[in-house]
């Protein structure tokens, strides 16, 4: 196999003490070695740094920096400035990869060495450390449609939609992109947003690379869901908004893509109400009993936003939401829905 490929491994690390030595074993260990690990401490408080400066004075491959917390996405862009590979892959510190991973994101550009390629993706495990009464996931494309566990596919950009109806799209932590053409176009994470970051990278990244996707169909980076993970989503501000920007976007992005059909659009469109309704939970479990009170009318008014409506009926009719959800959403009264979330909960146990 050809080795002269050198493929930067861009790691964010915030207070990491408890988990970052499984993703660093993880990486080190890979058994493709021309590699370089850039760290980026972001302020931590704990002794993340120390832990990763032990593994720095053992690995000549691994290079720490440290600055103060400016949040996940101005530190990945840290990494980027710093990154020197010919491909660049992200790895969350309380995550880990499979330790053939990059060897296979090698093999995969090796093999399509002639395709004009985008970026190349494979497939995740997603382990919940929380609560062992939720199964541990493995997302590939399904066999169903007739692809094979292990297989390399080469996939037209239109099918973003069905990547993200997997959960596999959204992300950049199972994705090796060309780090060349990310310096030459100067494309970076946005700073400016702490909902769907990965998602807007992927849609900017995309929209100056062209080329058809890769796809690795072998689960090989693992989404960990710690146990000291808040059960919910934490509300910021503007994360609404930013919502429906970034999924407006993607709907567009998904309608220009060639060979995109019906299906894909209503496939974004059903993740956008997902997702929408999503921020506004979040917004009403982030608040008081008071608080919650106070900011009822907003979250009617969004149950009733005319293109919230317009997608829900339309998602409804393809069939890819249940008819409970769309009809406790479809009344418009949000602590309905909230109610009916609560039993649904109890349920599920």
């Amino acid at each position: 196999m050809n080795v002269s490929k050198k493929v930067s491994v861009v790691i964010p690390a915030y207070n990491a003490e408890k988990y970052i030595e499984e993703c660093l074993n993880a990486v080190i260990s890979q058994t493709y070695s021309n590699i370089e690990i850039l760290i980026i401490d972001d302020g931590s408080t704990d002794s993340t740094f120390k832990i990763c400066n032990s593994y720095s004075e053992k690995d000549s491959r691994i290079k720490l920096y440290l600055h103060e917390n400016m949040g996940v996405s101005a530190t990945r862009n840290v990494g980027l400035e710093r990154a020197s590979g010919d491909y660049v892959v992200f790895f969350d510190a309380d995550d880990y990869p499979e330790k053939n991973l990059i060897e296979r994101y090698v093999e995969a550009y090796e093999e399509w060495d002639t395709k004009e390629i985008s970026f190349i993706l494979c497939g995740m495990y997603f382990d919940n450390y929380y609560n062992k009464r939720v199964e541990n996931r493995k997302i590939v494309l399904e066999s169903a449609h007739g692809y094979i566990e292990g297989e390399n596919y080469l996939l037209n950009r239109c099918s973003a939609a069905i990547l993200s109806w997997l959960k596999i799209f959204n992300f950049v932590t199972n994705k090796c992109y060309d780090l060349k053409k990310i310096k030459e176009k100067n494309i970076r994470f946005d700073v400016d947003v702490c909902i769907g970051e990965d998602l807007k990278f992927n849609l900017d990244y995309l929209d100056y690379v062209p080329g058809i996707i890769g796809m690795i169909n072998s689960p090989l980076y693992h989404y960990v869901k710690r146990s000291d993970c808040s059960l919910s989503i934490s509300y910021h501000e503007n994360d609404l908004e930013d919502t429906k920007k970034i999924y407006t976007r993607f709907v567009e992005w998904e309608n220009m893509q060639e060979g995109r059909t019906a299906d894909n659009i209503l496939v974004v469109k059903s993740i956008f109400i997902t997702d929408w309704v999503s921020r506004l939970t979040s917004m009403y479990d982030d608040k008081t009993v008071v608080e919650r009170f106070k900011i009822r009318k907003k979250l009617d008014e969004e149950l009733r936003n005319r293109e919230f409506r317009k997608m829900l009926k339309e998602v409804y009719r393809a069939k890819k939401i249940s008819a409970l959800r769309y009809y406790t959403l479809r009344i418009g009264i949000f602590e309905f829905f909230i109610f009916f979330r609560w039993i649904y909960q109890i349920m599920k146990g």
